[in-house]
């Protein structure tokens, strides 16, 4: 988790999972996996778990950390926060009552804004309907609500006050 992003369309990251599968040719040049790869060996806690080298790669390994989920109830001052820079949330391996954790803690923290952005949107819709806080639709083909754009934001950037698929 950062307390600021080098990403420019975002603010902090958050990543209560990290790992992940290459999924399309969209993976084939994937700048978490070469940072996971670098984290993992200079020892970084989170980046311990190997991924399988066909998909994945060395500290890539899909894996939910517990202990950061509830960072954003913590955070006073409004965020625009990528969630899961580092992994995909609606990966098969991250499990769904995770995900529902995840959501849980967007809902109670409507002064940040969320960016959820996943290859997996077959699995965001079949747990959208079961999510405590499904988010706004951005992209006009996944969530709830209407399509709004923050002032000044990329479509990215979503709506304030809530989680942000974007497919």
């Amino acid at each position: 988790m950062s307390s600021r992003s080098r990403i420019e369309w975002t603010e902090t990251t958050w990543n209560p999972t990290t790992g992940c599968d290459r999924i399309s040719a969209g993976c084939d040049n994937c700048y978490a996996l070469a940072l996971a790869k670098r984290l993992k060996a200079m020892g970084s806690a989170k980046y311990q778990a190997d991924g399988d080298p066909r998909t994945s790669g060395p500290g890539f390994g899909v894996t939910v950390h517990d202990d950061v989920v509830t960072a954003p109830l913590r955070w006073r001052a409004p965020r625009v926060v990528f969630v899961n820079s580092m992994s995909d949330l609606f990966h098969a391996r991250v499990p769904a009552e995770f995900v529902a954790r995840v959501f849980e803690v967007m809902a109670a923290t409507p002064q940040h804004t969320y960016q959820v952005l996943t290859k997996r949107a077959t699995r965001l819709r079949r747990l959208a309907p079961d999510l405590p806080w499904p988010g706004e639709r951005v992209d006009g083909s996944v969530g709830r609500g209407p399509r709004r754009r923050r002032p000044g934001r990329g479509a990215a950037a979503g709506t304030g006050g809530g989680a942000v698929p974007v497919v």
